[in-house]
């Protein structure tokens, strides 16, 4: 009977120490006083915005929190705007401060601060308006609190807590050594009625909103990604994993060595379409879902994009141009003509006309006298001698008068000056590009009939020309389908035109350089537009922030530009290349038979011409008037 009235009485003892340790304490008004003074505080030192409002969450059914917001406002004056929780018509600017007042018994001004409309980067402060008899108790709702706030990924937060006649600031670390993505809970200060009691000092010499992913603590992320040469590539190690290479994964790399942490890539086929949650495909629907912690394989800022994911800053700016084939190459008899332009053969052939026209104005005029004047006595055939000292050839007999050897010295120098400029260049043409220039500008693209091939978002480039539509053929999705298709662009295709980022262009010369390969891939010397390369992170991610500050930092060093162009060849792209496809060595070449095909079907053609008119001298023995003719050429 005793021992029953022993257990009855323990059981009891039981139950009141757990209805103590569930019912916060009251707070004295000293403690509440101090608090108002340690919030106040807080809010003057970090909560400062040019048009930013601090955003107030409290039940205030209870008359200690609304005595406490009372002396907070009071604290504070006129040097803070505080706006009250209410919830908007149309969505807002993402709100940066907020400043919760709660207990443990009302979660619903916590929910309205994890709405989504709440920037996560931003700034919380979380009081505690009831003090708690023991600090497992404290504990428990601490790592519950905290919990919550890492589900979404809100991250700089402090959280104020009575504690007798103090008041202590907790927070958490998502990352810390041997304890990846999980909350920790870390006392950062504690405040006495006079002064800070732990660590020493004042509250502006404490940071208390610091950078909390400024050292990852070699945890491992998950990054998604695909093969986009130059940009990433995937290089497998011999334990089967994957390493990121291209110059994002430089990028990349350098950021694991900075906040350290490991990577373990998840790969995916294409980029994939992003909109609703559901409706989302490939690596975009990796980000979206949270299946990854960031995306990095060439990805363009994208205001839809940008609608769903959140944008990192822009690491790289390149442009959108188009991969064009290379232009006909010239034929044998047309290389002759290469050493001098279109003007200057207009120049020529109208001296050459001036010539016939005088020789025929002579022959129609019929004194001799003149004609002895002119060319000198004796000459005969004046304009067959002037075209074979055009050749090189010498003509006898010399003119005797001064004024016809004055005409025979200037002719004679101007076809030295011809012929030299002319065989130097012809040398040098001969050995160089035999192609025509590609297409230059993109009007010259919309005006000729090749197709435009390009991934289904690039379409957006050309709202504004929608008779492409009807020419533009979508790239199938897959791995590096587009780098393929820009790669084919040297000598398979010849009928299309590749909408495509100048970097893989550039890294596509590289290749057929380094291999030695004739052809190289040729692109419009104007942009289509400017494609600045971003990291995608989940809407709500919290490592945006760290990532942006590194990036910031590499960005005005000239490093990401060095290896961008250790991926490719961005020679070939500058004001003095040449306008084909084989570039000149720089070293002299010994011609060969078919440089000379050209001179070798002027040959033939001569001497056709010749057995023609040895042909008609016959025929002219029987022709009187073809005869006549012959003697008047004569």
């Amino acid at each position: 009977m005793l021992l029953s009235w022993l257990v009855l009485l323990l059981l009891l003892s039981q139950v009141c120490l757990a209805r103590a340790e569930l019912w916060p304490v009251p707070v004295s008004p000293a403690s509440e006083q101090l608090l108002a003074r340690v919030v106040a505080e807080m809010l003057r030192s970090y909560f400062h915005h040019p048009y930013q409002p601090v955003y107030l969450y409290a039940d205030l059914t209870d008359h200690g929190r609304r005595d406490l917001l009372d002396q907070i406002l009071q604290l504070i004056g006129p040097e803070l705007m505080l706006a009250w929780d209410v919830p908007p018509v149309s969505p807002s600017v993402p709100r940066l401060f907020n400043l919760v007042l709660l207990d443990s018994m009302s979660l619903g001004p916590l929910c309205r601060v994890l709405d989504e409309r709440n920037d996560p980067s931003g700034r919380y402060v979380i009081a505690l308006t009831q003090r708690y008899p023991t600090q497992r108790l404290l504990e428990t709702l601490l790592i519950r609190l905290f919990g919550e706030l890492f589900e979404r990924r809100i991250l700089n937060v402090n959280v104020l807590v009575h504690e007798w006649t103090t008041v202590a600031v907790y927070t958490y670390y998502p990352f810390a050594p041997g304890q990846c993505q999980q909350p920790r809970t870390q006392l950062v200060a504690r405040y006495g009625p006079r002064e800070r009691t732990w660590p020493p000092g004042t509250m502006r010499t404490l940071n208390l909103f610091p950078g909390r992913l400024s050292d990852l603590h070699n945890c491992t992320l998950r990054v998604g990604t695909f093969e986009a040469k130059p940009y990433t590539m995937i290089r497998r190690k011999v334990d089967g994993y994957g390493e990121l290479g291209g110059f994002e994964g430089e990028l990349l790399r350098l950021l694991g060595q900075r906040l350290r942490f490991r990577v373990n890539l998840t790969e995916s086929q294409h980029w994939g379409t992003i909109g609703p949650k559901g409706n989302s495909t490939g690596m975009m629907r990796l980000v979206q879902d949270e299946l990854v912690d960031l995306a990095i394989a060439c990805l363009a800022v994208d205001p839809t994009r940008n609608t769903y994911l959140r944008p990192g800053t822009a690491h790289y700016t390149s442009t959108i141009r188009m991969a064009v084939p290379q232009g006909r190459p010239y034929n044998a008899f047309e290389k002759l003509f290469r050493p001098f332009r279109t003007d200057c053969w207009i120049a020529i052939s109208c001296c050459l006309l001036a010539l016939v026209g005088l020789v025929g104005g002579f022959v129609m005029l019929g004194q001799q006298s003149v004609r002895d004047f002119v060319y000198g006595a004796g000459v005969r055939m004046p304009l067959l001698r002037a075209l074979y000292l055009m050749f090189g050839g010498s003509v006898q007999p010399c003119p005797r008068r001064n004024f016809a050897r004055t005409l025979f010295m200037f002719w004679l120098v101007k076809t030295l000056v011809l012929r030299t400029v002319y065989q130097g260049s012809l040398y040098r043409y001969l050995q160089r590009s035999a192609y025509y220039p590609p297409l230059a500008t993109l009007d010259d693209v919309y005006r000729s009939s090749l197709d435009l091939h390009m991934v289904d978002i690039a379409m957006r480039f050309f709202v504004d020309r929608p008779e492409l539509r009807a020419r533009a053929h979508f790239i199938p999705a897959g791995l590096d389908t587009l780098g393929r298709m820009v790669a084919g662009m040297a000598e398979r295709y010849h009928d299309r035109a590749v909408v495509c980022p100048i970097d893989m262009v550039a890294y596509t010369n590289r290749v057929n350089k380094l291999a030695q390969r004739r052809h190289m891939v040729h692109v419009t010397r104007d942009s289509i537009t400017m494609f600045p390369l971003t990291i995608y992170y989940p809407q709500r991610s919290m490592l945006t922030t760290a990532f942006d500050r590194e990036i910031r930092k590499i960005a005005p060093t000239g490093l990401m530009q060095y290896w961008v162009r250790s991926y490719g060849d961005y020679d070939l792209f500058g004001p003095d290349t040449d306008d084909g496809s084989q570039s000149s060595t720089g070293r002299p070449q010994q011609l060969t038979n078919g440089h000379l095909a050209g001179a070798y079907q002027v040959l033939v053609v001569a001497h056709t011409w010749a057995v023609l008119l040895l042909v008609l001298e016959l025929v002219s023995q029987h022709l009187r008037w073809l005869r006549q003719l012959f003697d008047f050429f004569e």
